[in-house]
């Protein structure tokens, strides 16, 4: 069984019908944990964003193992947390500065048309985090 299924066979059990098979792919996964993360902000369950949020970490940081699950979570994930409002607005409190500027574009791109709201995540993720990323 790969790295990156029998770790979230650990953390996220009750989701093992959407990835558990072996012809599966991350993607999978991934779609699943769109849906998830948002519910759990919704619901401010810490416990569950902070599985979803180091899983993702996890997956990111396999960059020099696995192109496959680095280049997974940067557009089946993170590109994808700014499209909700409670997501987007999450992102300065829940991505580490490093994930932050690998994604950035990503980030620009999903928010090509709403170039206010790319502006904003910006502006807030450099207060909040010290940094000076360029919107």
């Amino acid at each position: 069984m790969s790295t990156w299924r029998r770790k979230a066979l650990e953390l996220f059990y009750d989701a093992r019908f959407y990835f558990a098979q072996k012809d599966d792919t991350i993607y999978s996964l991934l779609i699943e944990l769109r849906i998830k993360v948002v519910k759990a902000h919704e619901m401010n369950n810490i416990e569950e964003l902070d599985k979803i949020y180091a899983y993702a970490e996890w997956c990111f940081k396999q960059e020099k193992r696995s192109f496959y699950l680095f280049n997974a979570i940067a557009v089946g994930f993170y590109e994808h947390l700014v499209e909700k409002e409670i997501t987007r607005n999450a992102i300065p409190y829940w991505i580490k500065p490093d994930i932050f500027e690998a994604v950035q574009p990503l980030f620009e791109w999903m928010l090509e048309k709403k170039a206010d709201q790319y502006s904003e995540l910006v502006m807030e993720y450099n207060k909040i985090n010290n940094t000076q990323f360029i919107s």
